[in-house]
């Protein structure tokens, strides 16, 4: 939560999250496989319950941005579920990083009485995973899959029909330019948003902004609302 509310702070639109499962079939917001690289413990995330992930220091490897140390002070992990009750009013981008999707989904679709799912935009690189989801929560925005993106560039002629909303891309993938006018412009015509990852330096920043792509995704909040904010100002 400290990482989240801290982007919200500087005026993020999105938070962009990851998400596993657990022992109990739990899902929890976490990108590693393991908790070793950012906890103050060892093993998979699936082999332990939502209660001992939380028993956990979160922020046990981590510095804050003036270098003083984040363990120690009760940072721990947190399920989808608290994360969409805690934070009841922002979008919130899922990449799910195993076979989480029917969980995921049934997260999501509880928030269709209240229209939030509408704040729920779901991606992920197994392609499989993301049919599926598709299949049980129709009503809510995905990404393209791997291979989308490659029809959508390759052919975009042929490429008629989409049945995602978001493209969430590198600015090259294996040397192929993703970020380009001509491509910004046709995701844009086909009513797509073009999401770029994950952008650090005020350069690239400023030059995605410049082809007026629909967001990136930083780890550098403070730099891009500082560099955003100041394009915005008259």
């Amino acid at each position: 939560m400290q990482a989240f509310e801290l982007a919200l702070g500087y005026g993020a639109d999105v938070l962009e999250i990851d998400v596993r499962l657990s022992r109990d079939n739990r899902v929890v917001v976490i990108h590693d496989a393991r908790v070793d690289r950012t906890c103050d413990g060892m093993g998979e995330v699936r082999n332990m319950t939502l209660q001992e992930l939380q028993q956990l220091d979160a922020g046990y490897h981590f510095t804050d941005l003036n270098g003083r140390p984040s363990r120690g002070r009760r940072t721990r992990l947190i399920s989808l579920d608290e994360l969409f009750e805690q934070i009841p009013h922002a979008r919130i981008n899922i990449d799910i990083k195993d076979k989480a999707y029917k969980a995921v989904s049934a997260v999501v679709m509880a928030l269709e009485k209240s229209g939030r799912h509408n704040d729920v935009t779901v991606g992920s690189f197994h392609p499989q995973c993301i049919a599926w989801f598709r299949q049980l929560a129709p009503q809510v925005s995905t990404a393209a899959t791997l291979m989308e993106v490659a029809q959508l560039y390759f052919g975009r002629s042929l490429c008629l029909k989409t049945n995602y909303q978001y493209l969430q891309i590198p600015v090259r993938y294996f040397g192929l330019p993703l970020a380009t006018r001509g491509f910004v412009r046709h995701a844009r015509a086909r009513g797509l948003k073009a999401v770029y990852w994950t952008i650090n330096d005020p350069d690239s920043m400023r030059a995605l902004a410049n082809l007026q792509v629909s967001g990136l995704v930083t780890d550098r909040i403070d730099i891009a609302a500082t560099l955003l904010n100041d394009r915005a100002r008259p």
